[in-house]
């Protein structure tokens, strides 16, 4: 029986409920300028700053006594955690009867572009209730770790005006830190006695002073009087400044709680509404609307601009590939982060044409390892491409072509004889692997990389779609000439004629190296592959030593050099994200285990929390092989973009790599249905929906691509005016003039009776055809559905993961 309930509509909710007494750790929340860690307790257990790039607070927990007896009031049964997209609660009792219900998040609700981002406030709130016949007196006691991760050399105050301790660094002045609240302390104090924060008797009235040093506790002291019936609601809030100036200027701007809360969630909604993916797997559908909220969690203001670390509270790098493989998912959520963040490495390149591999995003300051070439390079192309291509942003498109004719003719300036691109990097780690699996100890992959050469290959072809879009007609076409001269080159020296699969590499030493990973996914990801080679490879990658319950192998079991913790998880591990790129790569050959490798992959997540280490909701990073225990990131901010990424246009079949919207929707065997709905694109927004019925047909609210499958367009979505009751069931809707489509989809595992009701204007009366896909077929409704009918909701039953299509023609 899995501990984790998932709450509410697959599609549109972001929820679930945890007892909490199964977590590990918490949910890693993030704002602008801060990130913050909830741990297992449910206490706040570090606060970083972007700007700083240091953790400077350590944990924050609360702890509650009888005011009268000075008994401690410990939880002392099981309470739950509510996982949100955008903060976590834990409810519990206390054993004097009084409810408690605390919330933790990280003020979020700045877009790129609008002006200065909200001030770094990390926010804890607490409201107690007193359903009892008696009145109540509670003192709450907030214990918080000043230093957090910097020098122990701690000196604060107390400023009575703001009402909350301020502290900082003696070695450093400027990293000031604020602990406040939303009413003034009876009392406080910082201490060295960190044994007072565990007492089981209540420590009274706090000193009211500020003289302790060298790593202190701050403490602030409150009381609360609870009549029967009654309720109280407090909160404290951390932030931090460059000075105390700064510091508190913060504080002052932070809005309560209640206010930040709600700015909060209704950016995360706002977000969310966008790009959403039905399908009649809910696991499927809750990683797409999950994938969203990490991608939103770790967006931050630096001091370099808006940017990603790759390991938020423990690195202050951007790093290039990372930031390529973000872009491609979050350019259909976050547009405007996506254009910085790329034009960030643009700015940097170097003076060659060479992407960096990071840098700093405090400093700027950048590194590229030596190599001679990387996969940052070809990435970082194919990414600005994207970029264009879904915004169509020409002023973007004239900035960043001359950046990305420079990083290709510097890509075929690294070709050997045999037309490959060459790495010559002769050291191990970062310094001697130019892939994307680069910390791997005492390991080299240089040479000819397949992964690098078909990035190559498909960064040349995107040089020559920028080039044909400015109208610069003889570049495009060198460029064009020169990329399929590379994808000859890959299949006629990578491609190993004894196995038709690729070798890993060519080493220095010219041998081929036939080792079997999961970078075979690249040539088809890349479009090097023909498709009987692809077909192959799929075949070879979805065999049973590559695959877990949680996921894909890097290197399968039966491999002499799998090992499942080892080089960081990349030697057999279970890098998560893999099994993205496997459903990305395997969608048009495999769509059955396309919709598995998605679907358990994130269903993982929330199996078993506490034995996995891992977060219901949040992607986490690399999992041990064996013990499928989570060994990495607790949210890994390259991943959940990908599987955005994946489920569009693998799964979802959109394709905008020729500069023009085309749609091949990759249902699995057993699925009858799947939409997408919201989807920004230029300066519209699509909305498509794939249903067998009984042959696969295509209804959009847009017009596609000559190429692409035939199709019916409608002229708008009105999918926000259609209810359907249930948390199973998934609508769409769309008009042309005063005719309707309107579709419901069942994700449950039964038949369900639900009404389909429109909520906009009608008039007059329709008629009605109907597809029910129990049925398998078309049914002409007698008579005229008035339009009071369909406002009110037509009664339907829908089979278990099946889906009801009603077109409706106005005909009165």
């Amino acid at each position: 029986m899995d501990v984790v309930k998932a709450i509410g509509s697959s599609t549109h909710t972001a929820r679930y409920e945890v007892p909490d007494d199964q977590l590990a750790v918490g949910s890693t929340l993030g704002g602008p300028k801060l990130m913050t860690v909830i741990d297992d307790n449910g206490a706040i257990q570090k606060v970083w700053s972007v700007d700083m790039g240091v953790t400077l607070f350590g944990t924050l927990r609360l702890r509650h006594y009888d005011a009268g007896t000075g008994m401690l009031l410990r939880q002392d049964q099981p309470g739950s955690f509510f996982i949100h997209a955008e903060h976590q609660e834990h409810r519990f009792w206390l054993p004097n009867g009084v409810g408690v219900l605390e919330a933790i998040f990280a003020l979020s609700d700045q877009r790129p572009g609008n002006g200065s981002p909200v001030p770094p406030a990390a926010y804890y709130t607490v409201e107690l209730s007193n359903p009892s016949d008696e009145a109540v007196d509670v003192l709450t006691y907030a214990y918080c770790v000043l230093r957090g991760e910097t020098t122990p050399d701690i000196t604060a105050e107390y400023d009575a005006g703001a009402g909350a301790l301020i502290a900082w660094n003696l070695s450093k002045p400027d990293q000031v830190r604020i602990l406040g609240a939303s009413e003034e302390a009876e009392s406080y104090e910082t201490t060295l006695d960190y044994g007072e924060a565990v007492a089981r008797q209540a420590p009274g009235t706090l000193s009211c002073t500020t003289s302790a040093s060298s790593d202190p506790l701050g403490v602030l002291q409150h009381r609360h009087h609870l009549e029967p019936g009654g309720t109280c609601r407090f909160w404290y809030v951390l932030t931090f400044g460059q000075g105390k100036d700064e510091a508190l200027a913060n504080f002052h701007a932070a809005p309560p709680a209640d206010d930040a809360l709600s700015r909060t969630r209704a950016y995360y909604q706002h977000v969310l509404h966008q790009s959403v993916v039905l399908t009649p797997d809910p696991s499927v559908n809750r990683g797409v609307l999950w994938a969203k909220a990490n991608t939103l969690r770790v967006e931050t203001k630096a001091p370099t601009g808006w940017a990603f670390t790759n390991d938020p509270t423990r690195s202050n790098n951007s790093v290039g590939r990372d930031t390529a493989w973000f872009a491609y998912g979050a350019g259909y959520l976050t547009p405007d982060f996506v254009r910085d963040s790329l034009l960030a490495y643009v700015d940097r390149q170097e003076d060659n044409g060479m992407i960096v591999e990071y840098y700093d995003i405090r400093t700027g300051h950048s590194e590229d390892y030596g190599l001679n070439i990387n996969d940052d390079t070809p990435l970082l192309i194919i990414a600005l491409w994207h970029y264009y291509s879904v915004t169509g942003d020409e002023d973007f498109l004239q900035r960043i072509y001359p950046a990305a004719v420079k990083a290709a003719r510097y890509i075929l300036s690294q070709r050997n004889e045999q037309g490959l691109v060459w790495c010559t990097a002769t050291g191990t780690n970062v310094w001697g692997i130019c892939s994307w699996r680069n910390v791997i100890p005492n390991y080299r992959l240089s040479g000819a990389v397949t992964e690098v050469n078909a990035e190559c290959y498909s960064a040349l072809l995107t040089v020559s779609h920028m080039a044909r879009e400015l109208g610069k007609h003889d570049e495009s076409a060198e460029f064009r000439e020169k990329a399929q001269a590379l994808r000859t080159a890959i299949n006629g020296h990578l491609l190993d004629p004894q196995t038709g699969l690729y070798y890993l590499h060519i080493d220095l030493a010219g041998q081929p190296r036939s080792d079997v990973t999961s970078d075979l996914l690249f040539p088809l990801i890349f479009s090097v592959a023909e498709d009987d080679v692809a077909t192959r490879i799929i075949a070879r990658l979805s065999d049973e030593d590559f695959w877990t319950s949680a996921g894909m192998h890097t290197t399968p079991r039966d491999s002499p050099t799998y090992t499942p913790s080892g080089g960081w998880g990349l030697l057999g591990g279970v890098w998560v994200a893999v099994s993205f790129w496997y459903a990305f790569a395997a969608a048009r050959y495999a769509p059955s285990f396309m919709a598995y490798a998605l679907g358990t992959s994130f269903r993982n997540y929330s199996i078993d929390p506490r034995g996995t280490n891992t977060v219901p909701g949040q992607f986490s990073e690399w999992l041990n092989g064996a013990t499928l225990v989570n060994e990495g990131m607790m949210l890994s901010p390259w991943f959940p973009p990908r599987y955005l990424w994946a489920a569009i246009e693998g799964m979802a079949g959109l394709s905008v790599r020729q500069g023009q919207a085309r749609i091949e929707p990759h249902l699995a065997p057993e699925w009858k249905w799947l939409g997408v709905q919201n989807l920004p694109y230029k300066r519209t927004c699509l909305t498509w929906l794939a249903v067998r019925a009984p042959d696969l047909r295509l209804y959009t609210n847009f017009l596609l691509a000559e190429e692409s499958m035939s199709y019916v367009a409608y002229e708008e979505d009105v999918t926000d005016e259609v209810r359907a009751p249930g948390n199973s069931i998934a609508t769409i809707g769309l008009r042309q003039r005063e005719n309707l489509l309107l579709f419901a989809g069942n994700t449950a595992d039964q038949t369900v009776n639900t009404s389909l009701r429109f909520t906009g204007p009608l008039s007059g009366q329709y008629r009605l055809r109907d597809y029910d896909s129990l049925i398998g077929n078309w049914v002409d409704q007698a008579g005229l559905i008035p339009a009071e009918d369909l406002s009110r909701g037509l009664p339907i039953e829908i089979e278990r993961k099946g889906f009801r299509l009603l077109d409706l023609r106005q005909e009165v």
